[in-house]
């Protein structure tokens, strides 16, 4: 794979050409299917669905209906629904009948209410059961109850809702986190470590952290028109733990290009931290001005196509980002000591307050 590459700090500063090189392929869900490979669309969230009956029959139609829609597990009771939840969850959706012997359909999701409180709820009951089923919507035990016979259509609707509904409930849990972390952040928190790759040696082969010292350095107090931008490639971590790190140096190399494309090509990126890039820009624009660019780079990203053991999976690009004007610190240590923590840690910004 072809590595991005960029011009030298005294060629930034003497604003020429930008040298990057030749571009890189990126990936798409098009390219792989016409390459012939199924491309499976992968999310860092689990899409996995529960269906408990006491019916094995029922089970199995189920099973047939939605294999190769969802990610589907069974179980005939309450009691092992509640295993299953336990042994292979966290379920995105769980769907159970509401008459069953022992535990019923309404007691069972109450206790998924209790056990898995993100966990979406659905409730397929007969005509004789309404009363049941609108008690339990009532008490908040369900997201909804379908009626039997259920169409095909309608249940993968309701499905659809269901997972869509899950996503929204974690995606607004990781909000509130994030908030709470910038609001309070550790003492002892330092998730960016400093770059192991430098001079132009790691997979993306962009300029690392002595590169970005050398061009920053005589710019702080002085130049009013430099900004310092850094990138968080928030699931990279996740992609190397899941699936290696070949398919995590992939991601990195396919975000760093298209970063490297949306950028002017008078702009300079740089591998600041394993999970950091650094970006390091000239705008006669407000700061305002800046603030809205960076948002709109970062907010449509779109997905990449990994080559996982053979397999095409789809991932999403995301980014987190935050920016400071050089002018307005000394050095690089109290720049860097300004940023979220979430991209500088803190003991690396005390390190290179002797910069």
């Amino acid at each position: 794979m072809e590595q991005v590459s960029a011009s030298s700090p005294a060629a930034w500063r003497a604003s020429a050409t930008s040298g990057t090189g030749p571009p890189l392929r990126l990936a798409s869900a098009s390219a792989s299917a016409s390459g012939g490979k199924h491309c499976a669309q992968e999310s860092i969230v689990t899409g996995k669905v529960l269906f408990v009956d006491d019916e094995p029959l029922v089970l199995d139609a189920l099973r047939r209906m939605l294999h190769d829609k969802f990610h589907i597990y069974t179980a005939n009771s309450g009691e092992k629904g509640l295993a299953s939840v336990e042994q292979n969850g966290p379920f995105a959706v769980v769907i159970s009948d509401m008459r069953m012997p022992g535990m019923n359909g309404a007691e069972f999701l109450a206790r998924i209410r209790k056990d898995a409180p993100d966990t979406v709820r659905m409730l397929l009951t007969g005509f004789t059961d309404l009363d049941a089923a609108i008690a339990a919507v009532n008490e908040g035990n369900i997201f909804r109850f379908l009626t039997k016979p259920c169409r095909k259509d309608e249940l993968v609707g309701a499905i659809n809702l269901g997972l869509a509904q899950y996503r929204s409930t974690l995606a607004e849990k990781e909000l509130m986190k994030k908030a709470q972390t910038i609001e309070h952040p550790p003492a002892d928190w330092d998730p960016s470590e400093t770059c192991e790759w430098d001079n132009h040696l790691g997979p993306t082969g962009l300029p690392g952290p002595t590169q970005a010292r050398e061009l920053l350095a005589p710019l702080f107090g002085a130049d009013h028109q430099t900004y310092v931008i850094l990138f968080k490639l928030t699931v990279l971590e996740t992609i190397e733990e899941r699936y290696g790190e070949e398919a995590g140096a992939d991601y990195l190399i396919n975000a760093a290009q298209y970063l490297t494309q949306s950028l002017r090509s008078e702009d300079r990126l740089f591998h600041w931290g394993r999970y950091v890039l650094m970006a390091v820009v000239r705008r006669t624009v407000s700061p305002v001005a800046v603030r809205m660019e960076v948002a709109r780079l970062t907010s449509s990203p779109g997905d990449q196509v990994l080559d996982v053991r053979g397999r095409s999976i789809m991932v999403a690009t995301s980014i987190n980002s935050d920016f400071k004007a050089v002018s307005q610190f000394s050095g690089l240590g109290e720049m860097l000591a300004a940023f979220d923590p979430q991209f500088i840690g803190k003991s690396e910004a005390a390190a290179d307050h002797g910069h």
